[in-house]
């Protein structure tokens, strides 16, 4: 499946990641604004959202004030997004949108652009994400900010079959169970997302959806990052769950 197609599928059950995704959202949006706060970066600046998915990080900042604009790649997710904005009274505009084209679609400058959630490695090379870091540059103002958050490789054994941890969730339709399994290949693995429905009553239902991702390391992505034009490229291991690296478009 292309990285569309995975989101696309998984659009519906994407919650399923989070023990609690409500408290998520509103967790990361307190962590994303701790961050931008430190750099002076408040509520009521414009923030792009440039991989909003089914809208984790959208939906948090808009409920904290910023103007967010989201975009994705998958039709699905936001669609998805869309429908939780509406949902929650939040006038988020939505857009389809690859990372590498993101100035042809939005043609305009935002204070802040993000992209979270390990997003970025989606991108399988260097030269792909150095053109999408271009394409955010070319969305940030002067004297603005860029914000991505990715796993860190480097801290993990990248060989072999791995699985990660279930999310488990019970309720009165029985138990949806959702869980990864890696596969290495070099630099590069294939990721196979399980969702398991047991009603208890029928036969449990599985489906499964599978992408693919390349193990950047952190050091490389600031490098990418500072090729783009970027500066004051940083490291970040706290507030947000992942490690954040950031930029500033000079100016």
């Amino acid at each position: 499946m292309s990285a569309a197609d995975f989101y696309d599928a998984l659009a519906p059950a994407y919650h399923l990641n989070y023990a609690d995704w409500e408290a998520s959202i509103a967790r990361q949006a307190a962590a994303l604004h701790a961050v931008l706060g430190a750099r002076g970066v408040a509520p009521g600046s414009t923030v792009l959202d440039a991989a909003c998915g089914v809208g984790t990080q959208s939906l948090g900042l808009a409920a904290l004030g910023y103007r967010v604009t989201g975009s994705d790649l998958s039709a699905g997710a936001v669609a998805r997004a869309r429908t939780e904005a509406e949902a929650r009274g939040l006038g988020i505009p939505f857009a389809v949108a690859d990372l590498r084209a993101l100035a042809d679609v939005h043609a305009r400058e935002f204070d802040v652009v993000i992209a979270c959630d390990n997003a970025i490695p989606h991108l399988l090379s260097d030269a792909e994400i150095e053109a999408a870091f271009g394409q955010m540059w070319r969305c940030t103002a002067p004297g603005g900010t860029c914000l991505v958050s990715v796993r860190d490789y480097d801290a993990i054994d990248r060989a072999g079959v791995q699985s990660r941890p279930p999310v488990v969730h019970a309720g009165g339709e029985g138990l949806r169970i959702l869980f990864q399994v890696w596969e290495f290949h070099g630099q590069h693995y294939d990721l196979a997302m399980y969702v398991v429905h047991d009603t208890r009553e029928q036969p449990p239902s599985v489906q499964v959806m599978r992408t693919r991702y390349y193990a950047v390391g952190i050091p490389t992505l600031m490098e990418l990052m500072r090729r783009a034009g970027f500066e004051d490229v940083q490291r970040l291991d706290e507030p947000f769950y992942q490690p954040i690296v950031i930029g500033r478009h000079p100016g």
